[in-house]
């Protein structure tokens, strides 16, 4: 008998979340408060950063890993135009007087038989040439990668939408209900929507569901403004990390800097000290940037946990999980994410480390 779920979100996880169930032979229907893929999922950076952003080996590294490989599977998957995907790497810009220390941060990834690369002055050049001269090395992960996140987002929705998967938008989830234990679907304004499984996969908005997390398991919204230039050609190839930030590379002569982090609550929009942040970042790290027409500018909550891992899982009541709270990392942990709960939900298979990613995690207080 096919099981009958509701995904409570259509972002990039709970779009290829619903594409997972599908294909596992589940009835699928995706419920959006907008439309599905318009808030932080579009308006992501798409670092792939899987090595670049980690500071210690653990569940969040190997997750990272994981899903880094799926996302090249997927950009073959979801045929022309796929993610974006490019396997660019990503790259941290050392002076004389930080490399040293640049390269023993990361010595632990050696160790452990991951890719990086310690640069001298050419090689950096090599690769980024339009860097300040300053920067006399760097370190590079070169296995990093970069999607673009909207191009991504359609093309998860075309699948997701072939494989059978509803999408009802405009339909604000506003509880979870249950019965004897049981789920038995969600409540919105529009009435009841019947299911045998729910999956929260509402991102910043997923506290606002009633019957599914408590305050103990917050997911709060960061707000990150970021902007765009159009440089072509772009003189880097790499993601740069710079100047607490980024700068990532498009190929056809995009330049994207983020990004900043606020916690103001549900307060949208970009402000004049934020982007004036961003455009210095861009002009310190690359000079032709101070120069170069800025296309855009936006900003976008991202779900934050006390711990920056999501909450990937089962909860209390039968028949309801959550898949929320990946804040930085929602684009690089959406197919791992995908996988693990279509695992769950239809094999009754349980992924190494979903401990880790357990919604209850902080009940015996938060972990360091």
């Amino acid at each position: 008998m096919s099981v009958s779920v509701l995904v409570v979100g259509g972002g990039l996880v709970g779009t290829l979340l619903a594409l997972r169930l599908s294909e596992g032979g589940c009835t699928v229907q995706v419920l959006d408060a907008g439309r599905a893929g318009a808030e932080a999922s579009s308006a992501a950076a798409g670092i792939l950063a899987a090595q670049s952003e980690a500071t210690t080996p653990g569940p969040g590294l190997d997750l990272g890993l994981e899903s880094r490989a799926l996302h090249a599977a997927l950009h073959a998957e979801l045929g022309a135009p796929g993610s974006g995907y490019r396997p660019n790497g990503a790259l941290l810009p050392t002076t004389a007087s930080d490399h040293g220390a640049a390269v023993a941060r990361h010595a632990w990834q050696v160790e452990r038989g991951l890719r990086v690369d310690a640069l001298d002055a050419a090689s950096l050049r090599a690769v980024a040439p339009g860097l300040h001269p300053r920067f006399t090395g760097g370190v590079l992960f070169a296995d990093d990668a970069t999607v673009d996140p909207p191009v991504l987002m359609a093309s998860a929705l075309a699948a997701a939408a072939r494989s059978g998967v509803a999408f009802a938008h405009d339909e604000a989830a506003l509880a979870v209900t249950s019965h004897g234990g049981r789920v038995t679907g969600v409540r919105t304004a529009r009435g009841h929507r019947g299911a045998d499984v729910v999956v929260l996969c509402a991102g910043a908005w997923s506290r606002l569901v009633e019957g599914v997390l408590d305050a103990s398991q917050g997911v709060a919204p960061a707000r990150g403004q970021l902007i765009e230039y159009a440089l072509d050609p772009v003189p880097f190839g790499p993601v740069l990390y710079t100047g607490g930030g980024y700068l990532v590379p498009r190929a056809d002569g995009r330049v994207c800097v983020g990004s900043t982090l606020e916690m103001v609550g549900f307060e949208r929009g970009t402000t004049a000290a934020g982007l004036e942040t961003l455009r210095e970042r861009a002009a310190d790290a690359v000079p032709a940037l101070a120069a170069a027409p800025l296309r855009r500018a936006w900003s976008s909550f991202r779900p934050r946990t006390p711990d920056g891992m999501p909450y990937v899982g089962a909860l209390a009541t039968d028949g309801l999980f959550v898949a929320a709270g990946h804040h930085r990392s929602g684009v690089l942990f959406a197919p791992v994410t995908a996988e693990i709960v279509r695992d769950l939900v239809v094999h009754g298979r349980r992924h190494r480390h979903l401990d880790a990613l357990s919604p209850d995690r902080f009940r015996q207080g938060p972990r360091a």
